[in-house]
């Protein structure tokens, strides 16, 4: 269990505001069947439960087989829903859920070791389902924010977090390849305060443009 109580706290926090967004975007969906609002519900749901299983395992957790399989959805999602929220009249989010789905169903079998032979392709196919989506969710968003105008520049705040997202995932694969450049220890207690940030970004980055914005109670009112 997480014992650090200033990264204690940050978790908590990131799951607040993942359960919120959670909550918020499952309803927005229930109203207005948003493609968008329901693959970022399911990003953030599973946000929260990452943090949770954080809290109560610490970040050992992280090398449990079926973890980076889970949380590979949270920025597919992310990225599914961005295709969908500003192109919907063309099918990429649908090809890219349909590529997303294929890369983590094979990611979960070659971790869970169904086919032997495979586990040196891990590394890779995590790679082909995190680098794409991680182009998406930075981005899309800016450009459509900066260059097309088909979002407002509050939109830009989703690709800052998108990109604060990847760097969070170059931090865990230098865990993952002990790098020198950082310890594992040292990537671990930055990373909370990451998430906090990651959180805070795309949680403005969602309820400020009109685009795709969702009404939140009290804090809606506020900007």
């Amino acid at each position: 269990m997480i014992t650090d109580p200033i990264a204690l706290v940050l978790l908590l926090l990131v799951g607040v505001v993942a359960l919120v967004l959670a909550i918020f975007l499952a309803l927005a969906y229930l109203k207005d069947k948003g493609l968008h609002h329901l693959f970022w519900a399911v990003s953030f749901l599973v946000l929260f439960v990452s943090g949770v299983l954080i809290i109560l395992y610490d970040f050992t957790i992280l090398s449990e087989p079926l973890v980076p399989v889970v949380a590979a959805l949270i920025p597919a999602g992310l990225a599914i829903g961005v295709l969908y929220a500003l192109y919907d009249s063309k099918p990429w989010g649908l090809f890219y859920a349909i590529y997303a789905l294929v890369m983590i169903v094979l990611l979960a079998v070659i971790r869970l070791d169904l086919i032997a032979g495979m586990s040196d392709l891990s590394s890779y196919i995590l790679m082909a389902q995190h680098i794409p989506s991680g182009l998406i969710i930075t981005f899309v968003p800016l450009y459509a924010a900066f260059v097309s105008k088909d979002l407002e520049t509050s939109g830009a705040l989703f690709g800052i977090g998108g990109l604060l997202m990847s760097v969070g995932g170059v931090l865990l694969a230098m865990v993952a390849i002990d790098s020198p450049i950082l310890s594992a220890t040292e990537i671990f207690n930055i990373l909370p305060l990451l998430l906090v940030i990651v959180g805070l970004f795309l949680f403005f980055g969602i309820i400020l443009p009109e685009k795709w914005k969702i009404e939140i109670p009290i804090i809606s009112g506020l900007f």
